[in-house]
């Protein structure tokens, strides 16, 4: 019974590290695209987290604070670095959540959306919002973001220690303006669009009072699903540069949340 007992003190704090680190990244890889992601398996997404937490703690020195091998003190700093993993988590899927948001912008002006021209699929998600989300997944992963991003979840166990996040009101000002900045940008990649199908509307609707004979308001869908359609496709690349830099803009984003957080 000794040789257990030794052998559980002296495991207790590498298994508190190891499970506090995995707390951290699970919400990470919960919410961020580059680390799985909604789309990923739930099983991917809980090996990916045991495995950078167990190279945290065995090749980055991470290590608990001596309390948290008490079953009271460690609930404690599980539930903070939950709230903690989940905002940084927030901040690195901003950018991802800005193409979406930008695409659902642009197929609302559109008039057009993947349930619309897919009933049988029976998706409620829009056509464009998905694909802009895809595309800067892809950018993201063969640009050298990843590692950016990597770099910038793995820094914040050294700027904030395991069971070290203070959730201050500051903390939360903080990611709310990010998240502001997520909003603007993706209105920022519709507004063109928007704009294309608010000029075809006021246009149709002056030449169907100076011609009502004329029913012009049957071919403002097409033109606007067209124009909008070829807008886009002529601005895709100026799209991607702005997503892909909003991607690269994750590790500042990040290092100012750790500021005001610990």
């Amino acid at each position: 019974m000794s040789d257990w007992t030794q052998l559980s003190h002296w495991l207790a704090p590498h298994v508190a590290a190891v499970a506090l680190c995995g707390l951290r990244l699970l919400p990470v890889c919960f919410l961020c695209p580059v680390f799985g992601g909604p789309s990923s398996p739930t099983t991917v997404r809980l090996g990916l987290a045991l495995a950078l937490a167990l190279s945290l703690h065995a090749a980055g020195g991470v290590n608990a604070p001596p309390e948290a091998t008490r079953l009271w003190f460690f609930g404690g700093l599980a539930l903070k670095e939950v709230l903690f993993g989940a905002t940084v988590g927030l901040v690195a899927a901003l950018p991802f959540d800005a193409a979406r948001t930008g695409g659902r912008f642009i197929d609302l002006f559109r008039g057009t959306s993947a349930e619309a021209a897919l009933p049988g699929v029976g998706t409620r998600e829009s056509a464009v919002g998905n694909g802009l989300y895809q595309m800067l997944v892809a950018l993201a992963a063969s640009s050298g973001a990843l590692p950016l991003v990597l770099s910038a979840v793995w820094r914040s166990f050294g700027i904030v220690r395991l069971g070290g996040f203070v959730p201050t009101e500051a903390a939360a000002m903080q990611v709310v303006g990010l998240a502001g900045g997520a909003v603007a940008t993706g209105l920022a990649i519709g507004a063109p669009v928007a704009a294309l199908a608010l000029a075809v509307d006021l246009a149709l609707g002056l030449a169907s009072r100076a011609a009502p004979q004329m029913r012009l308001q049957e071919v403002g869908t097409p033109l606007k699903i067209l124009g909008g359609g070829a807008l886009l496709w002529l601005s895709v690349g100026l799209v991607c540069e702005r997503l892909l830099g909003s991607v690269l803009a994750t590790d500042g984003a990040l290092h100012a949340v750790l500021e005001v957080a610990r």
